[in-house]
């Protein structure tokens, strides 16, 4: 019963961000300086819910206060809403969780390679954004890793990423050049990071 009346306000909450969304844009984009504090816990909000893409907040938060403004909301959002996610789906619904794995040998055996290296699993996903951010959440609560592996694994692998969003809207509509060139380098490392994983993970699934 608690968890129906949860998910219908979560859907309620993104039926009236998707019917608002044009007055939300228009808001985000027209306010000045004065909001920058009230910045923080709106982009702990859109990472919870998603009324618009957690991307187009963070590139209009870097047009609109600069790189390392940009950049220092993108990260409490991102890092905000997964801290919390994290701690619904772990004391709540870990035990379910953990029973729907067990009845998948294979997910089952990957998950405690997983456990193993959980720290280091979840940097490099957060690194490497091919997994969706909130799958990547609910999995690691799931998962025994600690609450402190898990927090310090994300607040470091949503740096650059965070950095990139914010330095392209920062960018994008003034200096095409640093745009490309700030691309090219983010999908270097982003190349370099998973060949770094692939490497590491290769001799440990075989444990």
């Amino acid at each position: 019963m608690k968890t129906r009346i949860l998910l219908c306000i979560y859907f309620l909450v993104l039926i009236f961000g998707f019917f608002n969304s044009s007055r939300i844009m228009s808001w985000l984009t027209n306010q000045d300086m004065t909001l920058l504090l009230f910045m923080f816990p709106l982009s702990v909000f859109i990472g919870l819910f998603p009324v618009i893409p957690f991307g187009l907040f963070a590139g209009i938060m870097g047009a609109k206060y600069g790189p390392f403004w940009g950049a220092f909301i993108n990260w409490t959002g991102s890092f905000g809403s997964a801290l919390l996610m994290f701690l619904y789906v772990r004391y709540g619904y870990q035990k379910k969780g953990r029973e729907f794995l067990a009845r998948f040998q294979q997910l089952d055996r990957f998950t405690g390679v997983f456990e193993r290296n959980a720290f280091i699993a979840v940097l490099f996903a957060r690194l490497i954004p091919i997994i969706p951010s909130p799958v990547i959440t609910i999995y690691s609560a799931i998962s025994i890793i600690s609450v402190l592996s898990f927090s310090l694994a994300t607040a470091i692998g949503k740096i650059p990423t965070m950095l990139v969003y914010s330095f392209l809207g920062d960018q994008v509509f003034t200096d095409y050049r640093r745009t490309i060139i700030t691309v090219l380098v983010y999908a270097s490392f982003i190349g370099i990071a998973y060949l770094v994983y692939r490497r590491w993970q290769s001799p440990n699934t075989k444990k």
